[in-house]
């Protein structure tokens, strides 16, 4: 996993886990009409399983997905940087070898993104599938983000491992114990985190946003604020950093709220 720097931001938006399965459901068409609203952000970072299941390296994706790229593609023209940052159901962007979906994006890929935000410091972004799973996931999470791995699943028709994958998600996520996670097990996941960053040492990181976990999370660990949000299909959701570091997580259905949740033992 690649560090990519983005150096200083102003204004910030950031989603994650989206999880858009079909190019017509409706909480794709609620994702691209968010991307037609955005505005008053110099960048936007994309945390990752934005898509339920996608593989950059393969053409058939974008055409999938055109209407969805096109509206990136035009954020670009705006002037907006686009950061994508893959998750565990978003593969193949690292390698890709289609141009189309490149030029969406300022950088994409299996990556962490550190920037640094002059009301606040130093911020690092990261989808954290791989901080809350086990050692034996990570191995496996190395393999299939391979370019090894991506060469030999390339020859495979798009609309098959749509197919395959997608339905593997869903039937995955039918077991989901996400919003089983403990307070406890979170802090020592964290802690863990902390212990082991090389991107950003803890005693000069400011902030941290995660992607992937799935529950609301705003809470501080060892001097470091952790920020995480519900996913998108749960209640459609924004995280906003602003200029004087201002911090702000907007709704986009008032009616799909969710409450206030915290999971970590208050350690201030």
């Amino acid at each position: 996993m690649r560090l990519v720097d983005l150096g200083q931001t102003q204004n910030l938006w950031v989603v994650s886990d989206v999880h858009m399965r079909t190019p017509d459901d409706a909480r794709t068409r609620a994702f691209c009409e968010f991307l037609d609203s955005v505005s008053g952000c110099d960048s936007l970072v994309l945390l990752g399983d934005i898509f339920d299941f996608i593989n950059a390296r393969q053409h058939f994706y974008f055409r999938h997905w055109r209407e969805v790229f096109a509206r990136l593609r035009r954020l670009r023209e705006r002037g907006v940087r686009v950061v994508f940052v893959e998750g565990n159901h978003d593969y193949g962007f690292d390698h890709s070898p289609c141009r189309e979906i490149r030029e969406c994006f300022d950088e994409c890929g299996d990556s962490v993104v550190r920037v640094t935000h002059p009301g606040i410091g130093q911020l690092l972004l990261l989808h954290s599938d791989d901080v809350v799973c086990p050692p034996s996931y990570r191995t496996f999470r190395a393999l299939v983000k391979s370019n090894s791995f991506q060469t030999l699943l390339s020859p495979v028709p798009g609309i098959a491992t749509s197919y395959l994958f997608s339905r593997y998600a869903q039937m995955s996520r039918s077991k989901d114990k996400y919003r089983e996670l403990s307070s406890e097990f979170l802090t020592r996941c964290v802690d863990s985190f902390l212990e082991s960053q090389r991107h950003a040492p803890a005693d000069s990181l400011a902030m941290c946003i995660f992607g992937h976990i799935h529950v609301y999370l705003d809470d501080n660990r060892k001097n470091v604020r952790f920020l995480s949000g519900p996913d998108w299909f749960t209640a459609p959701n924004v995280l906003r950093i602003g200029e004087g570091g201002k911090v702000e997580r907007s709704w986009l259905n008032a009616e799909l709220q969710v409450p206030t949740q915290f999971y970590f033992e208050r350690q201030r």
